[in-house]
């Protein structure tokens, strides 16, 4: 049962992240205003409505941002909150009646419990549907060019690969195309091209300066020449590359998504388990905030509040450099995805329980 100093510690919690998520997110939307207005604006005869604006972006943007932010902002209003409470002698006051340490963080691992619980349901059920609009809102009145696929590797089906060095998809344009055709661990067919560019109008694609090999059990055989028309079973999509696909997927649809695209040999597949793993993690990583802001700033110093907020500043920023190193090395294949994600966690939760450790008493 929370005691009278439990509620005051856990509203003053919430009241401080929740005034500090709110000022940084209109300060957000204030500056991403001034950096699409060219886009919110529109071309004549193609600018958005108001209420696509306010209800399709907007009302879209501001929980994914917020959500993205939470953890940070956690950490901040502990450390804010808390310095003013120890430079009062309130956290030494509470001490000195005989309450452990521990159970002065109870309130405070509360309130970031419920604030984490929110953001993963956030992550995992509402924003998946929310960002789905948000996305197609920016695709359609912000983007100003569509990617471009560079040394591109992916297995089409059983025994099919596709290999191209680069695609432009405003141009539908494949350069130094090459497909191969297993059976049975062995090349029946190989097609090699300068350029491919796909016809939607009769969806097929142009083979330009191409060479084609078939071989059976006996011989190979090879046709050559400056242009053919045929079909594969792919279209410009199959080349696409789009990150943000990622974002509007539910749990069940991403993992489906990863399964498909390792069954091609996609070599983003990493990058797609980051995400998938950080639906969990960075919820869990505002508790783990919360241990590591408590015992830095409920220690009175001389430096106060502006001491408190410089301490823990530069360790959330180690947090991220340290979150950020993980990431890219998953990403280059020296890590598990899920390692990569978890271990800032695993490593700063240690930080915490030391910092309990010899905090002030």
């Amino acid at each position: 049962m929370f005691k009278h100093i439990d509620r005051y510690i856990i509203s003053r919690f919430l009241a401080t992240f929740f005034v500090a998520i709110s000022l940084i997110l209109a300060l957000t939307v204030v500056f991403d205003v001034s950096e699409k207005l060219d886009g919110l604006i529109g071309r004549p005869g193609y600018a958005p409505k108001l209420h696509e604006i306010l209800l399709d972006y907007y009302l879209n943007f501001i929980p994914y941002f917020g959500n993205l932010f939470s953890p940070l902002f956690v950490f901040i209003s502990v450390i804010f909150f808390t310095s003013r409470m120890a430079s009062r002698l309130e956290i030494i006051s509470i001490l000195a009646t005989g309450v452990s340490y521990w159970r002065l963080l109870l309130p405070f691992l509360f309130s970031a419990f419920l604030i984490a619980s929110i953001s993963w349901g956030l992550t995992n059920f509402i924003l998946p549907h929310s960002n789905e609009v948000r996305v197609a809102f920016e695709k359609k009145y912000f983007s100003k060019r569509a990617e471009t696929s560079m040394n591109f590797h992916r297995q089409l089906s059983q025994g099919e690969f596709v290999f191209i060095e680069r695609y432009d998809v405003r141009a539908n344009r494949a350069s130094k195309f090459a497909y191969e055709k297993m059976r049975n661990d062995r090349l029946v067919l190989k097609i090699m091209s300068g350029h491919i560019v796909y016809d939607s109008l009769n969806g097929h694609w142009q083979l330009h300066d191409y060479i084609i090999r078939s071989f059976d059990d006996t011989k190979e055989t090879v046709r050559q020449g400056t242009l053919m028309d045929t079909t594969f079973a792919f279209t410009p999509a199959f080349f696409k590359l789009d990150l943000k696909k990622i974002e509007t997927m539910s749990n069940a649809e991403l993992n489906t998504f990863i399964e498909d695209e390792k069954s091609k040999g996609s070599e983003y597949v990493n990058f797609y388990l980051i995400e998938k793993n950080q639906r969990n993690a960075n919820p869990f990583s505002t508790i783990i905030l919360t241990l590591i802001a408590v015992p830095i700033a409920s220690r009175k110093v001389r430096g106060g509040i502006g001491f408190h907020l410089t301490m823990g500043v530069a360790m959330a920023f180690s947090y991220i450099f340290m979150m950020r190193v993980t990431t890219t090395f998953a990403l280059n294949g020296l890590l598990q995805p899920w390692l990569a994600v978890w271990l800032p966690n695993f490593f700063f939760i240690i930080v915490g329980i030391v910092l309990i450790r010899f905090a002030q008493k």
